[in-house]
Order: structure tokens, then sequence, then C-alpha cells
């Protein structure tokens, strides 16, 4: 007997709520709409999050020596013309991405953010919403990371957000992979773009400049794009 693939209980509840996946264009890119009746229905986008967080917790997800590597190379990239006092990585789980931050960055204050209840399990991450912005990060951000960008409902104002909060001089390293482009967005994964379309999308929203690419490569044509606000 052939055993039956399970539909993530996300995709479920977006069905129950929202109907069939509704999937528009967006700057750049491919969105997946959070609409009921033309209105943006926040607390499903939020429990859709959280499950998808609580089902992936403790999967192995990206492999932890490739995820080292990356962060390894980020950081030395970064010190070679930045002094990192802060650095703030979103959507980051289990923790992992801090704690090798702060291998690299030992002088740094390293602080995570995770939209699930789940972030209360790990040390220096905190339960937020990466659309939003704490008061003291506007400018005072030596580095921020992420690879769940795609997580986002609204591309534009994410980025904006980040973007506020990037010191002068500072950097924001954004991963970018197949799984990331357009045809690959679901409830759990609202956006999609190509490489440059992520370039564009930043460059065209913030006051950040796009500097450089580390090309990680393998299977996923894993890249990150390098953006700094002058100094």
């Amino acid at each position: 007997l052939i055993e039956k693939v399970k539909t993530p209980k996300e995709i479920k509840l977006y069905k129950s709520r929202l109907g069939q996946l509704g999937v528009k264009s967006a700057q750049n890119g491919s969105l997946v709409a959070y609409e009921k009746n033309g209105t943006f229905d926040y607390e499903t986008y939020k429990q859709i999050q959280e499950l998808g967080n609580k089902r992936k917790l403790h999967s192995a997800g990206l492999n932890l020596t490739l995820k080292k590597n990356i962060i390894r190379q980020i950081s030395e990239y970064a010190l070679k013309d930045t002094k990192i006092e802060f650095a703030l990585c979103h959507g980051t789980r289990n923790g992992a991405e801090q704690q090798f931050f702060k291998d690299n960055l030992p002088d740094a204050e390293v602080l995570g953010t995770e939209i699930s209840e789940t972030a209360l399990q790990f040390p220096n991450t905190i339960e937020w919403d990466f659309h939003e912005v704490k008061p003291e990060w506007i400018g005072s951000c030596d580095l921020i990371y992420s690879n769940s960008w795609d997580h986002t409902y609204d591309p534009v104002k994410l980025f904006k957000a980040w973007g506020s909060c990037v010191s002068k001089g500072g950097l924001m390293a954004i991963e970018h992979t197949v799984g990331h482009e357009a045809d690959k967005v679901d409830a759990l994964d609202p956006f999609g773009t190509t490489f440059q379309g992520l370039v564009d999308l930043v460059t065209g929203n913030t006051s950040l400049k796009f500097e450089n690419v580390i090309e990680i490569g393998g299977k996923n044509n894993r890249r990150i794009a390098l953006f700094r606000r002058p100094a």
C-alpha cells in the first residue's frame, strides 16, 4: 500500500478560512493573498506561521554544517569593514542562527525574532512579528540576516522596516535559493521572487545599496545578497 501524503495543518487552515490558495502579483514576484472579502486576515496568517513553526521546529532543516559555513562567511565579510555591536536575525525558529553568529561575533549582541510562542524556548530570541520594528532598533543594527523573508505577507513593508534598522555603514545579508522563487509560494511561504527581483525590491524600498553576493552554490543555488547603508 502507498501511504497517503499528509496535508500540513497550515494548508488545511488556509483553505478552511480563505478557500483555495489565492496567488497574486506582488512587487517583483508572487504573493499568496491572505484576504477574506477583500480584507487582510492577519489572524489566519499568524496562526499559519505558528503551525508551520511548530511542525518544523525539531526537523533537521538546513544542514547545520552548511548553515555554520554561511554564517561564518557573512560574519567574516561584515567584519572587514564594519564594527558589529548588534546583529539581528529574523525568523530564526530554534535559535541556531543566533548561536552561530555569536560564535563568529563574540563581542556583539545577537538577537533573533520568531513569530511563534516557541521563541520563548530559546536563548537570545523574542516572540515578534518581523514586519514590525522596535524603536530602539531604528538605525542601530550593524548586521541584519534572514533566510525567512519569504514568510512575509507584504514584502515592501517588510524590507522598509528592516532597512530602517540598519546602522550607517551597516550590512543586511539576505539569503536566496531556488526555494524562494515565485513558483514556490504556498500558505506558509507566501512570497517569492528571483534573486534579481529580491535585489531590486530591497534597493527600491530602502536606502541600502546592493554591494556584493556570497555564492554558496549547491543544488539549491544558494546565494547571499549583501546590502549596505551608506555611512
